[in-house]
């Protein structure tokens, strides 16, 4: 038997398994704590235990428990492990309340483990919450790899398809061969339950048993729609769905794509929860151009309402359904972001996150009490300061998130709309921290003038009163604070810590929240704290009294609360939550007759409540006319959107343009860009684009996948064959990836690969009863001669969904291979009114249009076909 106590120092028992015991202790040579996992040999499969130590071993990644070493006698196996602080996912559910972010956060952590993984060939097989390990700083990392296997064997482990039933995939509870897709359905498994709170297949189970839930998951495809999860963000609720498929097919390429998703979803949760910011329209907005094409290459399965007129999909980058699904029209009418001023233009100040010398030895909760404090005072001053605005600190941490850290204070203040920023440095030993404060002129990022002062970072008064005081002194003000007790302060920094963090229930801090401005009715911060909880708790519980609390509340504020335009700006967004217009409407008149609120904060907030109202023009004139008095990264992005949404996408690409320009971290807007730059037949844009994009994101293959369909459109179909061969190589078990595949090696005339492949998607899409994927089906069937079969399953299809725009396209295509040329111009012109551009009919299956040389005279198009018959011959 192994003696640790020979081996390490200090060491107690954490926990107890079925086949393990986990133990705590210190490595005696480096001083590290680490985690020992001791298996009695005579009582488990040594070989299996071994082999998870000798597959964590491969990795050195921040989202991977790391193994260190080995011991092993005749008895007992050791695996020193890295000692994760903290608790599992499961656990840390429990305990706390979760944002949004955060969530997503632990998502993004655990797709990066597992495509590094991945890229090493192994499979994890046994996803699940109890093996995600969360970390004090909230980071996830992923243990238990005791079940894996390697991508490609040919004999799954003994314990492969005993892993947890209720986290295991259909394929790998029927013990079929397994690929890296059967981590993805359970990587979807794990994210539903980490926002609904519950397994999806449970309502459709007999009994909440796992043995149930596993019979159903074995058999059925689940019918559980992640987009009705009460706090499902609702652009990764069809995300989810896909991964979720029951065919392997229909689920993402990789966790490439995944991780790339979910750093879009990331990017526009942190635009929603900028103080600054107001999502126009909180429900899912449509994507006009997501429609997945069947010759497409990416697998996008996200369902889209009708709309008037919109472009089909002619790839489907889950970044772009994701990133339109889930962009909101932000206005800026956040409380604490903008004040008023009467008599003149105000000053607008960015606040830059504050500086820490590297020799600090801060704890993270010091750090965010001193944060917490310096924000508040700042707050506060600029509150009163009739002569100035201040951009919110998530704002600013937005900016500096797209634009890159390496970002000249001239770049970001431009970026920002401010004309002075206050840069904040702090150079602390123990917990005494030397505070300088520097105003900056943003144009010339010139400093202004210094104050330096000091303060205790474990005590919230002195950092915001030492704060208010200075801050003064740097502008040469004299505005004061009411002061308080210790105690007062000590509740708010709890309360403000457990918002953060998520402990507590949502209407029990309410409560607490309500009683502590009876407290301390004059200390403003608490009012922002109070809108931001109920707000939040509303989302979640849609409880209007929640809100009407908040007005009660707001009534009663002091007056010097109430005669500042961030009194009336909280009113409106309520009452904007609530939907009641007219008196939303009411306060927006009292704004403007008052002139209490900039011109630029009072456009943006009319085209908050437009959108909300579904009046889109009305909204694009305001954005617009905001966006001209404050041309910042925000109002840009924000008249790109709006123009989207009133179909004009070339102003949409103009202002995306723009954005790429000041911030070259915003994938959003540059995926965005490529993407509607493809669909309006900008070739040479889009490609350019692409090729961008895939320098930051080599392997997610939709971008390879959408870079093909560019160089197509060229008439270059070598490189077209180099990018989907890429793609396939990377997945081919897409159907999607597949026929563009075989599309690109038609093209380049290698027609045996071509038919294999073809003949591949038939076999795949035998038991389909998606319709994109027995469209993908009608081109396999036509692409090898069955003609016949094809058209029959096309009507089939157009019987069940007359409007699948994807149709339109492959209806012109099929009629011209079946020689029915009058019919397929009239096609063609049905779906050039539907939104499709000409230049997807630059491709080799139009050829013989142009070689019978017919009467092209489709309306006003007869010119554009011309040409393209010309270039074609």
């Amino acid at each position: 038997m192994l003696k640790l106590n020979e081996l390490y120092q200090q060491v107690q028992p954490l926990g107890q398994g079925g086949m393990s015991t986990v133990y705590l202790a210190i490595d005696p040579q480096l001083g590290r704590r680490v985690a020992i996992k001791v298996l009695d040999i005579n009582h488990t499969d040594s070989t299996h235990a071994l082999r998870e130590a000798q597959l964590l071993a491969q990795f050195n990644h921040p989202n991977i428990v790391h193994v260190y070493k080995v011991h092993q006698d005749q008895t007992q196996l050791a695996i020193e492990m890295e000692y994760v602080e903290g608790a599992t996912l499961k656990h840390h559910l429990k305990a706390n309340r979760l944002s949004t972010e955060q969530k997503l956060e632990i998502l993004l952590n655990i797709a990066n483990g597992l495509d590094a993984a991945h890229n090493k060939n192994i499979l994890h097989l046994d996803l699940k919450l109890d093996n995600i390990l969360i970390d004090e700083q909230g980071s996830a990392k992923i243990a238990d790899f005791g079940i894996s296997q390697f991508k490609g064997e040919s004999q799954l482990n003994t314990s492969s398809s005993f892993g947890s039933l209720t986290a295991m995939s259909p394929e790998q509870l029927n013990k079929q061969p397994l690929d890296s897709k059967s981590d993805l359905f359970s990587f979807g498994l794990l994210a539903y339950q980490l926002f609904a709170e519950r397994h999806p297949y449970a309502s459709q189970a007999t009994q909440n048993t796992p043995t149930a839930i596993a019979e159903q998951i074995k058999h059925v495809p689940c019918q559980a729609d992640a987009r009705h999860v009460i706090d499902m963000p609702s652009q990764l609720g069809p995300f989810l769905n896909r991964l979720l498929s029951y065919e392997k097919a229909l689920r993402p390429n990789n966790f490439a794509d995944v991780a790339h998703h979910i750093k879009q979803l990331l990017l526009n949760v942190s635009y929603d929860n900028c103080d600054v910011t107001q999502a126009i329209n909180d429900t899912p907005l449509e994507n006009p151009l997501n429609h997945t094409r069947a010759h497409n290459i990416a697998d996008n399965k996200d369902e889209q309402p009708a709309a008037k007129k919109r472009h089909p999909s002619l790839f489907t980058s889950a970044s772009w359904s994701a990133s339109l699904l889930v962009t909101l029209l932000i206005s800026l009418a956040g409380a604490g972001y903008w004040y008023w001023l009467e008599t003149k233009p105000k000053t607008y100040l960015a606040a830059l996150p504050i500086h820490f010398d590297e020799q600090h030895a801060l704890t993270d909760t010091q750090k965010r009490i001193v944060n917490l404090g310096m924000a508040d005072a700042i707050s506060n001053f600029t509150f009163q300061n009739n002569a100035m605005l201040q951009v919110s600190n998530s704002e600013v941490k937005t900016a500096i998130k797209l634009m890159g850290e390496d970002a000249s204070l001239t770049d970001l203040g431009k970026a920002l709309g401010a004309d002075l920023l206050l840069e904040p440095i702090l150079a602390c030993r123990a917990s005494i921290c030397e505070v300088t404060l520097n105003t900056i002129e943003s144009e010339k990022a010139s400093i202004i003038n210094t104050v330096r002062y000091s303060v205790d970072s474990e005590s919230f008064s002195e950092i915001y009163s030492n704060t208010i005081l200075y801050i003064n002194d740097l502008f040469s003000e004299s505005y004061f604070a009411p002061l308080y007790s210790q105690q007062m302060y000590q509740k708010y920094v709890t309360l403000a810590e457990q918002a953060k963090s998520g402990h507590l229930s949502l209407k029990q801090k309410v409560t607490e929240i309500k009683q502590l401005i009876r407290e301390a009715p004059n200390f403003h911060p608490l009012y922002k704290l109070y809108r931001e909880v109920a707000i939040h708790a509303h989302s979640q519980s849609s409880d209007n009294t929640l809100l009407y609390d908040l007005l009660d509340v707001l009534e009663n504020a002091p007056e010097s609360y109430k005669q500042s335009p961030v009194y009336v700006t909280d009113k409106v967004r309520i009452y904007q939550t609530l939907k009641e217009w007219n008196k939303a409407e009411e306060l927006l008149a009292f704004l403007e007759s008052s002139k209490k609120i900039e011109q630029y904060e009072l456009l943006m907030l009319k085209a908050s409540l437009l959108r909300e109202q579904n009046n889109n023009t009305a909204a694009l004139i305001n954005v617009t006319k905001a966006y001209q008095l404050r041309p910042t990264l925000q109002a840009t992005r924000n008249t790109a959107i709006a123009y989207f949404f009133n179909g004009n996408y070339q102003q949409a690409i103009e202002y995306l343009d723009l954005v790429n320009q000041m911030a070259p971290n915003d994938v959003w807007a540059l995926n965005t860009f490529a993407d509607i730059s493809l669909a309006s037949g900008n070739t040479e844009q889009a490609i350019d684009a692409y090729l961008r994009l895939i320098i930051d994101s080599p392997d997610t293959t939709s971008l390879h996948s959408n870079l093909s369909i560019g160089y197509m459109l060229q008439g270059n179909y070598t490189e077209a064959l180099k990018s989907s061969q890429r793609a396939y190589d990377s997945n081919s078990a897409s159907i999607y990836i597949s026929l563009n595949f075989a599309d690109s090696l038609t093209f380049e005339n290698q027609l045996d690969k071509a038919n294999a492949i073809y003949h591949n998607i038939i076999i795949k899409t035998e038991e389909a009863k998606d319709l994109d994927a027995l469209l993908v089906r009608v081109q396999a069937l036509l692409h090898t001669g069955k003609k016949l079969k094809a058209l029959r399953l096309f009507n089939k299809i157009e019987k069940q969904d007359p409007n699948l725009y994807d149709s339109k396209f492959i209806k012109a295509m099929m009629l011209t291979k079946l020689g029915e040329y009058q019919s397929a111009l009239v096609a063609i012109e049905e779906s050039l009114d539907a939104g499709w551009n000409i230049a997807f009919y630059k491709l080799p299956w139009f050829i013989p249009l142009c070689e019978y040389n017919l009467q092209l005279s489709l309306s006003n198009r007869t010119e554009s076909l011309t040409a393209i018959c010309t270039e074609a011959l």
